[in-house]
């Protein structure tokens, strides 16, 4: 592997973590084999995770509008682009492999590398309409995910309580990844490396010594190439494609399913053929208008600029909610300020363990002791009002935007928002709802399972499934604004108010079907039990995209209720 540059992307407060010991492997084996090592340690960079026009130097083209995708890339033309997006982009370039190394939070990266993802791959410099995926720009470079999990193997399987890893991954190593061209290699996954003996760490780290001799040698997961879909028939998967898969038993990703079983190990494992589901409608009808006076509606808001159509969206829903009485709280994080990073900076007076710092646990301390940061507080005192919570925002990368995950990462508190016992439907919020409401940048078609994003219930689940049923939220079917930019100003007036109608009866909606805590056999890993399993045994489909027992996923699972 000589001569080849490494870029290590790292995410972990600690120098003496579980993380850092992995990320030092890598640079010792790496450059013993004469490789050039970049690390960007983005805690020890105190890299700025919230996208904002402070990324553009001068004036932006568009104030009263402001688009951050577009505003960047005009920047990055005219090297008007902050500093530090400048200095990752030099690096990205001369990378031949990027290492993204962090601890999963909430079923995804922490906040600080979404916004490393958010800020750093500029469109133009990393991706245009035309170039993307197997035509990416980044398509001669070789990226992977190494991740540790709080959580042991059998319980982020198809049959576990977390639901399957491959699923899990697929908004980021399909939406971020391969979206930018980049050839995926399969993740390193250390599972629940707290709760091994130092000798077992130990040994997870030999495997992955021995592992990174011949990484540039892997072969990557796959992914369908981008002429395999229609541009003209809005990249849908072509008919010559659909016969090719017609014998075979699973479908092409986890995200191109074509309503047929996963295919096992296709995120996790190369050369795995991957499968999914059906093309998704989102539109959510009401017929129910009843009131909801009295409750309390808090609205988790993340847009830069007052006057975006997410911003529309969500004055829509402050003034019908509380034209019924409810009381509506909003918390504007671009507005606030909000800081996305979860650092020791969230914790008044000493750590427990600063050379060991471990932040779940660290933020529980604080939590019981009255010691978290006046900012986690206030949010705190919003969830505790609230009987409803929405989630407005663009969606970023397959996700929520760095600045919202931050909100996760840092309000979330173990102790106060979950517990090792009190999660799911057990969960500590189990008599609150909570929803998803986003504009794409995409249409609808290109987001079902025959289109070339995948199956959008499957890009939902790490974030309906993995923070908010995990917290036990009664999910709301998420409200998708397909690609307002394209449409006219009366076709967003028409989402608009069939938004207000929605707005009307959300409360008695019904929520998305996830199944229960007892489902799920403690004892054995968590995994569901044999009566479950007894139960479904003649359903054609599996419970849920993430408990899907090798059957075809549930069609528009995440998306929509009673299914």
């Amino acid at each position: 592997m000589a001569a080849k540059t490494v870029l290590i992307v790292y995410a972990h407060q600690s120098a003496g973590s579980f993380n850092a010991a992995v990320k030092d492997a890598a640079v010792d084996v790496l450059k013993k084999q004469g490789c050039n090592v970049l690390v960007s340690d983005l805690y020890e960079m105190k890299f700025e995770a919230t996208a904002t026009k402070e990324d553009i130097t001068g004036a932006v083209k568009n104030p009263e509008h402001f688009c951050y995708g577009e505003e960047t890339m005009l920047a990055w033309q005219e090297g008007r682009l902050a500093s530090d997006i400048v200095e990752e982009h030099k690096k990205l370039k001369e990378a031949d492999i990027v290492i993204f190394q962090f601890p999963m939070y909430w079923f995804s990266v922490p906040a600080i590398m979404k916004g490393w993802m958010d800020r750093v791959l500029t469109l133009g410099f990393a991706y245009t309409s035309e170039k993307r995926y197997s035509a990416g720009i980044f398509r001669e470079k070789k990226a992977m995910l190494s991740f540790t999990t709080g959580s042991h193997e059998t319980m982020f399987s198809s049959n576990g309580i977390n639901g399957d890893m491959n699923v899990t991954l697929w908004p980021v190593q399909n939406g971020v990844l391969n979206y930018c061209g980049f050839q995926v290699l399969p993740p390193q996954v250390f599972w629940a490396p707290t709760h091994l003996s130092a000798e077992a760490r130990d040994s997870l780290l030999k495997g992955w010594r021995t592992r990174l001799q011949g990484l540039l040698s892997e072969a990557p997961l796959s992914f369908p190439p981008v002429d395999s879909f229609d541009k003209v028939k809005g990249f849908q998967l072509k008919a010559e494609v659909h016969e090719k898969q017609a014998d075979s038993p699973f479908g092409l990703t986890v995200g191109h399913h074509l309503e047929k079983p996963l295919p096992p190990h296709s995120q996790m494992k190369a050369g795995v053929i991957v499968v999914l589901k059906e093309a998704q409608k989102a539109v959510v009808l009401v017929d129910a208008l009843r009131s909801v006076a009295a409750k309390t509606v808090l609205i988790v808001y993340a847009h830069q600029s007052a006057g975006s159509f997410n911003a529309a969206v969500k004055d829509a829903a402050v003034d019908v909610l509380k034209k019924q009485g409810c009381n509506v709280l909003v918390s504007d994080l671009y507005e606030m300020k909000f800081e996305a990073t979860a650092t020791k900076e969230d914790i008044i007076g000493e750590v427990k363990n600063p050379e060991h710092f471990c932040y779940g646990e660290e933020t529980m301390l604080a939590w019981q002791e009255g010691r978290l940061a006046s900012d986690i507080v206030e949010e705190h005192k919003k969830l505790k009002e609230a009987d409803i919570v929405i989630f407005q925002f663009p969606m970023y990368w397959f996700s929520v935007p760095a600045i919202m995950k931050g909100w996760m990462d840092r309000v979330l508190t173990l102790g106060f928002a979950y517990t090792s016992e009190k999660r799911y439907s057990a969960g500590i919020f189990r008599e609150k709802k909570a929803m998803l409401s986003f504009t794409t940048g995409s249409h609808e078609t290109m987001f079902s399972s025959n289109g070339i994003n995948g199956d959008m219930n499957v890009t939902l689940w790490p974030v309906q499934n993995g923070v908010l049923n995990y917290c036990g939220f009664q999910v709301l079917p998420p409200q998708v604004f397909w690609a307002p930019t394209h449409l006219s100003a009366e076709a967003r007036d028409s989402l608009l108010k069939g938004w207000r109608t929605r707005l009307q009866g959300l409360l008695s909606e019904a929520p998305l079907s996830f199944p229960p805590v007892d489902s799920f056999d403690k004892v054995k890993g968590f995994q569901l039990k044999a009566e479950v399993h007894e139960k479904q045994a003649d359903s054609p489909f599996g419970l849920t995209v993430g408990h899907h027992l090798e059957k075809p996923l549930p069609p528009h699972s995440q998306m929509k209720a009673g299914v």
